[in-house]
């Protein structure tokens, strides 16, 4: 491929809806065709790059080492077009192109998290800007931040930054969660005053392997999970301890299915913030979108205040 064509446009874009997708049966539904057509772009792309790009078969979907850098390229590639289309529709006064924003779980039901109204404010001026969503762990949302591979980020981000731009949007208070059937379910602060915590299996977060060491003196391990979802799961199940948002864990807990130990020591709270990449080449939207975001954020701390 000495020049990158439509056709080859058209197709590098097949490639990569198929590797997030995990494969061509997935990527049907996303890509409206049959698995054949899509096997058929694959080795069209194949062999108009003179590489192959992935195995598939009877052991499954996996990229070479060649595919894995043709899609980190590609991704990248991509945006460079989607943030050229946004900058040519500037120039006719009108905000346009792809914003591609990424999120921790588990913050929807929080009443302070502001992307959902930033989103509709953003929406109040005319444009044709395509939303792309992502949820992701801390680590692989900074580090697609600092790739250039999405635009902006919100989750529990330090203010400390050489390479970002942090601005601090709300506060998640933590609590320590066990449920029901473990052995501290329904424990009262003067019950749990004493207690050897490391006679209790813990879940740990593999994003944060010494958070729980910082809120006891030292933890069982019980297994790891790197989403609230999986902490959750493990909670409900009455063997474990684990930390979980307030906000996240109150249906549950009202259900009587989850129960706060010792909410008094055992809190703890996380500064929630958006990130962006400093000196980047920004998509036309993004300053907008990020003053949204802190102006909605402004008036709910307002509201709390």
């Amino acid at each position: 491929m000495n020049r990158v064509s439509d056709i080859d446009l058209r197709l590098l874009r097949v490639f990569v809806v198929v590797v997030e997708s995990e494969g061509f049966a997935a990527a049907e539904s996303v890509l409206n065709v049959s698995t054949s057509t899509i096997s058929l772009h694959i080795g069209n792309l194949e062999s108009r790059l003179g590489i192959r790009l992935c195995e598939r078969g009877r052991r499954g979907f996996s990229l070479t080492e060649r595919g894995k850098v043709v899609f980190e390229e590609t991704k990248r590639l991509l945006k460079t077009i989607d943030d050229f289309s946004g900058i040519v529709a500037s120039t006719k006064s009108l905000l346009a192109g792809r914003l591609v924003v990424g999120m921790v779980d588990a913050l929807t039901a929080h009443a302070d998290f502001p992307l959902a109204e930033a989103i509709r404010e953003f929406n109040k001026v005319k444009n044709e800007v395509e939303f792309d969503l992502i949820v992701g762990t801390r680590q692989s949302l900074e580090r697609d931040v600092l790739s250039g591979q999405i635009h902006a980020a919100l989750g529990p981000f330090k203010r400390d930054s050489d390479a970002l731009n942090v601005t601090p949007l709300f506060y998640e208070p933590h609590d320590l969660y066990c449920g029901e059937g473990h052995p501290l379910f329904g424990a009262t602060i003067n019950d749990v005053k004493n207690v050897d915590f490391t006679q209790y299996a813990t879940i740990q977060r593999p994003y944060h392997r010494g958070f729980s060491v910082e809120h006891f003196d030292a933890v069982r391990e019980g297994g790891a999970v790197n989403s609230m979802e999986g902490m959750l799961t493990m909670l409900l199940s009455g063997g474990y301890l684990g930390f979980l948002p307030r906000h996240f864990a109150k249906p549950w807990e009202q259900q009587g299915k989850l129960y706060a130990v010792d909410r008094v020591s055992m809190t703890y709270v996380s500064e929630h913030a958006v990130i962006t990449k400093k000196g980047a080449r920004e998509s036309i939207a993004l300053n907008p979108f990020v003053a949204a975001l802190k102006k909605v954020a402004t008036l709910r701390r307002r509201e709390d205040g």
